[in-house]
């Protein structure tokens, strides 16, 4: 299999972009759109792994 078949990596790209769509377009500054881009993309990252491991025991 390869990387971009792992869903944690492609859950990572799409945090990461998104974090950074929504660092640029709404920030101006550079503290600011970093602490943005880490909330979003911690936010993002987290909360998919706290879902996953949540419906975990419940097979599909």
């Amino acid at each position: 299999m390869s990387w971009l078949g792992s869903h944690v990596v492609l859950m990572a790209v799409y945090a990461l972009l998104t974090g950074a769509f929504f660092a640029l377009l709404w920030k101006t500054e550079t503290r600011e759109r970093l602490r943005l881009f880490a909330i979003v993309f911690f936010g993002l990252m987290l909360g998919g792994l706290a879902i996953a491991w949540a419906m975990y025991p419940f097979p599909g």
